[in-house]
């Protein structure tokens, strides 16, 4: 047990510098705690505001939600290191996409939540709650449109109620409900999916909530969120 905990750890570990690596490059020195700069900022940046589709922007993001989340994280069984080491090399080989929706995702996060000290892990959640999240990005306006239509009103006939009523009048999170104002889109999408299938067991009325949604619905929520 002690021998696959410690291979698994190197495991993460490895796979967290090589993205570390690739991540700040180039990319200016921060005040940040060591756990950003060495582990998070790979996927996330330093500031939070990942550029890379298929992660979450995490800057300005609600401590209470990132503290819950990391919990689930640290709930979860890691994999056996023969599955592991298959997923490390299929992430950084394979093409990302909003239907890409397998384990892999969540690989890194798994090994973090149970390799590093909670209150380190509250470092990383405090530093970025404080950053400032920029500024949306613009898209295809009937779409945004169609997208803050279903944000703030839901759509009744489907029973799906206004997204607002959890996340905000202006997405910017409240208590455990995270803040989407600016969040990539396609990483939004891809989470949907997963709600509408049930993958994503921490949230159940969210899954009750978008199970009516549609590919088109949601690709407009999404789009309009990502314009906040």
């Amino acid at each position: 047990m002690t021998t696959h905990k410690t291979i698994t750890k190197a495991g993460v570990s490895t796979f967290a510098f090589f993205l570390v690596a690739c991540s700040l490059r180039g990319e200016m020195q921060w005040d940040a705690p060591r756990i950003v700069t060495t582990n998070c900022s790979g996927c996330h940046r330093v500031d939070g505001n990942s550029q890379l589709p298929y992660f979450p922007r995490v800057a300005g993001l609600n401590a209470a939600y990132s503290e819950k989340k990391l919990a689930e994280f640290a709930e979860s069984p890691t994999p056996p290191v023969d599955e592991l080491l298959h997923m490390i090399t299929s992430r950084i080989d394979g093409h990302k996409s909003v239907g890409n929706n397998t384990p892999n995702e969540r690989i890194n996060m798994l090994g973090m939540a149970h390799a590093v000290k909670p209150e380190v892990l509250k470092e990383a959640v405090d530093w970025y709650a404080r950053q400032t999240p920029a500024p949306g990005r613009g898209g295809n306006t009937a779409l945004i449109q169609q997208g803050e239509q279903i944000f703030a009103k839901g759509v009744p006939d489907q029973h799906i109620i206004a997204c607002m009523s959890c996340h905000g009048q202006s997405a910017q999170g409240q208590a455990t409900a995270p803040r989407l104002a600016g969040q990539n889109s396609e990483y939004l999408e891809a989470q949907l999916v997963k709600f509408r299938r049930g993958d994503r067991k921490h949230a159940p009325e969210m899954t009750m909530e978008v199970r009516e949604l549609n590919s088109d619905q949601a690709r407009a929520v999404a789009a309009y969120l990502q314009s906040r």
